[in-house]
């Protein structure tokens, strides 16, 4: 059998070719501690502490990894919807290869207060992705589902958004972190520090190929309508923000009989919705975009 490790802060991170999720690779050991439930979530099911951290890997099904090195992390976007908590942890994207201390690897941090990048496991110094956290933070959802979006373009530059928010700092990788000049197997690995890690809606594309992973096939919505619109906060009382969806696009929002209570143009990044004057319950917020009807469904308290 073989084992890929990856030591991250003194941990080792070792991951079995046999694993319980198809195409994922859990840390050794937590096999049987990563499922994908009814809800197509991918989720950690362990209880971390006194073990190392909970972490899996995977290569995209060789879209990052062709065996020889001709593949790697230029060019990617990755999109997802994962938990960020209300506690001292950041759900992390690692980016790396070949999983020794100190090796060539980016790691990206997203927690409710920042998000940074690191490089080669080293936190001094860290760069930060954003200059002001004051407009960072209310857009993060504790203990609830945000939408991540990471792209890395041909020079190892790597932009991040959060809920539409855009991390308006980039980080330029050097492009020996994500080129190695020896045949090397190249992995993304998702994880955080605690129990609960939750993911779900993974869209992955390189060149012309898309990947998608832990979403409902029959939803009659696509995994990237439900990973770009958001509406937040979600249960809400009435005012709510929409956001990820282009200023001009023409927005609808509907009662549960599929009666429009509100129709309008978004007119920001970040667009305000009041619901307040409508009764409490169910609605559908749907915008119409290039790649398809966005849906997403809101509950007012």
């Amino acid at each position: 059998m073989k084992k890929f490790t990856f030591l991250v802060l003194a941990i080792a991170f070792c991951f079995t070719a046999k694993a319980q999720v198809d195409g994922f690779f859990p840390q050794f050991g937590q096999d049987a501690q990563w499922v994908v439930n009814d809800q197509f979530e991918l989720v950690f099911v362990g209880a971390v502490a006194p073990a190392p951290a909970a972490a899996i890997a995977t290569t995209f099904e060789g879209l990052v990894s062709d065996g020889i090195g001709g593949n790697d992390f230029t060019g990617l976007k990755i999109k997802f919807d994962g938990i960020i908590f209300d506690a001292a942890t950041s759900t992390k994207i690692f980016l790396g290869y070949d999983g020794i201390w100190g090796s060539k690897a980016v790691i990206l941090e997203f927690n409710q207060w920042l998000c940074q990048a690191t490089l080669d496991y080293s936190y001094n110094p860290v760069p930060w992705l954003i200059s002001n956290p004051g407009d960072y933070q209310p857009i993060v959802k504790k203990n609830d589902y945000n939408a991540f979006e990471i792209n890395v373009d041909a020079t190892g530059l790597i932009s991040c958004k959060l809920n539409g928010f855009v991390c308006d700092v980039p980080f330029q990788a050097p492009l020996a972190s994500l080129k190695p000049t020896a045949p090397s197997t190249f992995y993304a690995l998702f994880g955080n520090d605690i129990a609960g890690f939750k993911m779900k809606n993974l869209v992955v594309t390189k060149g012309g190929v898309t990947n998608k992973y832990f979403s409902d096939p029959a939803s009659g919505i696509s995994v990237t309508s439900q990973s770009d619109l958001s509406v937040y906060p979600n249960p809400g009382n009435g005012n709510y923000t929409i956001s990820n969806v282009a200023v001009g696009k023409s927005f609808k929002v509907m009662n549960i009989l599929g009666q429009p209570v509100i129709e309008g143009k978004i007119n920001s990044n970040n667009h305000k919705l009041d619901l307040t004057a409508q009764q409490k319950g169910i609605y559908f917020v749907t915008v119409d975009d290039a790649s398809g009807k966005l849906i997403r469904k809101v509950i007012k308290n």
